[in-house]
């Protein structure tokens, strides 16, 4: 599949395309992360579009449409909330797909052993530096007493 345009993840945010589409960009965001950063950008400027409809100016725009359309106020606003619930259940999905492929993929349990690994690491690396020191010394005292008792033999 070729990538998605911000036009068309925009469409599909505002569920304005076929459900076998939707399916078809959903499976692609899972393997993409161009279209993937595109879809998130798509979405912030859909979550600024809502916040921009929550102003005084938008209750009358949308009453006079919905009259226009036929249908009523209370209509409109219910089909609103419908489709924004379903747009936030299906981007819920999408993150915990997200999640369980990474527990699948074992991302969370390498990262802990990773840090694991470190702190145990530079546990090590303190204990084995001052052990190293320890040993230097005694051996170079061990050398010290070597060469004093050579040095009277020879004498």
């Amino acid at each position: 599949m070729n990538h998605v345009s911000k036009a068309q993840w925009v469409a599909y945010l505002e569920d304005e395309i076929p459900e076998a589409l939707k399916i078809e960009y959903e499976n692609h965001l899972y393997s993409c992360d161009k279209c993937l950063s595109v879809y998130m950008e798509a979405m912030e400027k859909e979550e600024t579009s809502l916040d921009i409809e929550g102003f005084d100016i938008a209750g009358p725009v949308m009453d006079s449409i919905s009259r226009l359309k036929g249908g009523s106020v209370e209509e409109s606003w219910q089909h609103r909330k419908e489709k924004s619930l379903r747009t936030i259940t299906r981007h819920y999905l999408i993150a915990a797909g997200f999640t369980i492929l990474l527990m699948a993929g074992g991302v969370f349990q390498s990262l802990t052993e990773y840090v694991d690994s470190v702190e145990s690491s530079s546990d090590k690396k303190t204990q084995s530096l001052t052990e190293d020191l320890i040993d230097k010394t005694f051996t170079w005292m061990d050398t010290i007493e070597k060469k004093n008792k050579e040095g009277f033999r020879n004498e």
